[in-house]
């Protein structure tokens, strides 16, 4: 999956905004919540992780959608061979015991 994420720009171009503290202040007076600094700068790079509460923020504070900044499309997967987990396949050293001890050994 390909995520191209571009809120750094988007806030560039189309708001004039270049630094935190600014992109703090607009969400602030549009949406009444505050974000962090921190949290903020590490939105204008690539998060990870979003939560739906926060794109909605963002969302409304730019009052745009979120494809004005954030395009998700297919992307190259590597191909590992899966290999399937089964009994067959499990080495001896690491199998269960092939049959139940007797309990009347341990009398």
């Amino acid at each position: 999956m390909a995520v191209h994420w571009r809120l750094k720009t988007y806030l560039a171009t189309k708001h004039g905004i270049y630094r935190i503290s600014s992109f703090q202040k607009l969400i602030v007076k549009k949406t009444g919540v505050l974000i962090s600094a921190q949290n903020l700068s590490q939105y204008m790079k690539a998060p990870k992780t979003l939560r739906l509460t926060t794109i909605e923020i963002l969302c409304s504070a730019l009052e745009c959608d979120l494809a004005d900044f954030c395009t998700v499309g297919p992307g190259s997967m590597k191909s590992e061979k899966v290999r399937k987990l089964s009994f067959q396949n499990t080495p001896l050293s690491k199998r269960a015991a092939k049959q139940f001890p007797n309990p009347a050994d341990y009398s």
